[in-house]
């Protein structure tokens, strides 16, 4: 039984900019249903609920109900795709001209391309975007990116959405908040702060330390840069400091430690909060602290958690970047547009105080693995949200590094307490757990393993059984990429002549014969990968023609296809897993191994699964652990 509509909170209100049509003076409808995964029931104003059938068109003052399947409707004006979800109520409100989607219930994905209007602010989705827009009741609602590229304007504020951020949607400025994936209940160790009493006391004064000869100095009220002595020194309020080729400079004034280098210029506030004005710098506030760095278009609140200081790194261009490298802060632009950050996380922010999101730590994750673990994910998307699990290795917490490079020169982080997110993108990655130790400072790593994310749904086509391929003995080289298993090799001699013939084939300082013809068939489960040398002895002479073979698994073929189930399709129930595999490889959902029959085919049924999407775990001897995901409504 679907709830009343006055007992439901504040509705989400979603503004489809779409035009309603006249025709013959009736209104045109501002949508159609085109999908239905079940039962959909539509409401004429206040009438009775009554259900709709695929084509029913809905107008102004309509409302669209689903029960416990999905549905599709199709905007007439635009294209646009709504997906509701199962038990939404969405209402077509608003004015003719101007029709307005309230989310009453539920949540829906709004797909396409142009610009949207909530009650609280305007959407713009471009690059094929995608947006869910979620009802929380009470007055509350969420905004989160799926897809594509979306960018939302508000009470004067632009915030481009990033996917694994969920925007809370109010009357006020949105605000995007953010989960490093530690539990709801576990103690914060990063940002617990201390009592009032225990405060860092601010210095009163603006300290500088300077090495090189190219440091110049700005006094207020002067219009003259003097050259500052290196060594350390002191900076008045409304001072301007720069720094050249060759030199440095350490700044600490209002509770920040600044490190700046080549090309950066500062200036000390009357409250002696360093703007850096150019170049870039490293901030440092000390543990139980928090302290402001501005630049141009906002500025950035630093804070230290109870035993780690607060660092990040600040870099002045066109658009400002920033980057939390230890701790938590607050990212706030001129136009009052606010963006809370975890460490690893990072953003720019342009002149005009438009924040964008560069790397954002995911709140949810479509997968997990305990660290240690060396694995493929073929993910449709091409980018998995990851947790990865501590395991009781890090009793204070620790850090989840991702980088390229082994050496982790540039690395993605996450922090947490028993586990960590992150986003990982398509490629190859080596990752690696840090603890926290009782200081706030991260150890040696307890663990490392590897991790590649693959494009890939896995439903190519298998290749086909074995094969024969036919190679001469005439003294070339000769290669063969199998797909699925070696194939039988028919070695043919190009001599004339002859009644008694011997193929010779050598590898690794090992030599098996074969007695025949001139053309003589290897069997394929006689042949292993790697390089062989072959050639023939005929009556009982040795010809002097020597070959070269070489055989090598073809890393391209498929060697598993995923029939069921389909990504994207409606859960409800057991999930039916079916497939098939090439020799050598074992299936499993959870802990749960799945049979392969003689034709090497799986098929099972299993619960949904607690994280985003379900994995398919297919492994090989020799060609590691696979998972499979699979995504549904």
């Amino acid at each position: 039984m679907h709830p009343p509509r006055a007992l439901i909170g504040l509705l989400v209100r979603l503004a489809i900019l779409v035009a309603i049509a006249a025709c013959s003076g009736k209104a045109s409808p501002i949508a159609e249903l085109t999908k239905a995964d079940g039962p959909i029931d539509r409401q004429v104003g206040t009438a009775e609920w009554k259900g709709a059938a695929i084509g029913a068109g809905f107008f102004l003052g309509d409302a669209a109900r689903t029960a416990d399947g999905g549905a599709q409707l199709t905007i007439k004006a635009g294209a646009a795709q709504i997906a509701m979800q199962p038990r939404t109520i969405l209402r077509f409100g608003g004015t003719q001209g101007a029709s307005r989607i309230a989310v009453e219930l539920g949540a829906i994905d709004l797909t396409g391309t142009g610009s949207y209007a909530l009650d609280i602010g305007d959407v713009k989705l471009s690059r094929g975007g995608s947006v869910r827009v979620t009802s929380r009741g009470q007055g509350q609602s969420s905004l989160e990116l799926t897809g594509g590229e979306a960018q939302i304007t508000a009470n004067g504020q632009t915030l481009d959405l990033a996917i694994g951020k969920q925007l809370e949607l109010s009357l006020e400025a949105p605000k995007v908040t953010v989960d490093a994936g530690v539990p709801a209940d576990a103690p914060v160790l990063v940002d617990a702060a201390e009592p009032p009493d225990a405060a860092v006391p601010v210095s009163s004064e603006s300290t500088v330390e300077v090495t090189g000869k190219k440091a110049e100095v700005l006094e207020p009220g002067e219009k003259v840069w003097k050259p500052m002595a290196a060594g350390a020194g002191q900076l008045a309020k409304g001072a301007k400091l720069r720094v050249g080729a060759g030199s440095t400079a350490t700044v600490t004034s209002g509770g920040a430690t600044l490190e700046i280098g080549n090309g950066a210029r500062i200036e000390i506030g009357s409250d002696l909060a360093m703007y850096l004005e150019a170049g870039g710098g490293k901030a440092t506030v000390p543990a139980g602290s928090q302290a402001r760095i501005k630049f141009p278009g906002g500025g950035l609140g630093l804070k230290g958690g109870a035993q780690s200081v607060g660092r990040a790194q600040i870099e002045i261009g066109a658009k400002t970047k920033i980057t939390i490298v230890q701790g938590t802060g607050k990212l706030t632009g001129a136009s009052g547009a606010e963006l809370d950050m975890n460490r690893g996380e990072s953003a720019t922010i342009a002149r005009s105080g438009q924040i964008h999101v560069l790397e954002a730590i995911p709140t949810y994750f479509d997968f997990r693995t305990p660290v240690g673990e060396t694995l493929t994910l073929h993910d449709p998307k091409g980018a998995t949200a990851v947790q990865f699990q501590f395991s009781g290795k890090c009793p204070n917490g620790g850090v989840i590094e991702l980088d390229k490079d082994t050496r982790f020169r540039s690395s993605k982080i996450s922090a947490g307490k028993d586990s960590a997110n992150l986003m990982v993108s398509g490629g190859g990655w080596a990752y690696r757990l840090r603890c926290t130790t009782a200081g706030g400072d991260e150890g040696a790593a307890v663990a490392s393993g590897r991790i590649a994310v693959l494009r890939d749904d896995g439903r190519r086509a298998l290749p086909k059984g074995q094969t024969s391929n036919d190679i001469d003995a005439d003294g070339r080289n000769y290669r063969i990429s199998y797909q699925s298993v070696i194939p039988n090799l028919i070695v043919r001699y190009m001599g004339v002549g002859g009644s008694a013939f011997k193929l010779h084939l050598a590898t690794g300082g090992k030599s098996e014969s074969f007695d025949g013809g001139p053309k003589i068939t290897v069997p394929g489960s006689k042949l292993r990968e790697g390089t062989y040398t072959y050639w023939f002895e005929r009556d009982g002479v040795k010809e002097a023609k020597v070959s070269t073979l070489k055989i090598d698994f073809d890393q391209t073929a498929p060697q598993v296809y995923i029939e069921a189930p389909s990504n994207g399709q409606v859960w409800v129930g057991d999930i039916e897993v079916r497939g098939a595999v090439l020799v050598g490889w074992t299936a499993a959902v959870d802990s749960i191994t799945i049979p392969i029959d003689s034709q090497r085919r799986f098929a099972a049924k299993v619960a949904p699964p607690s994280s985003g999407a379900l994995a398919i775990k297919l492994s090989h001897p020799q060609r590691g652990v696979h998972y499979y995901l699979r995504r549904g409504k």
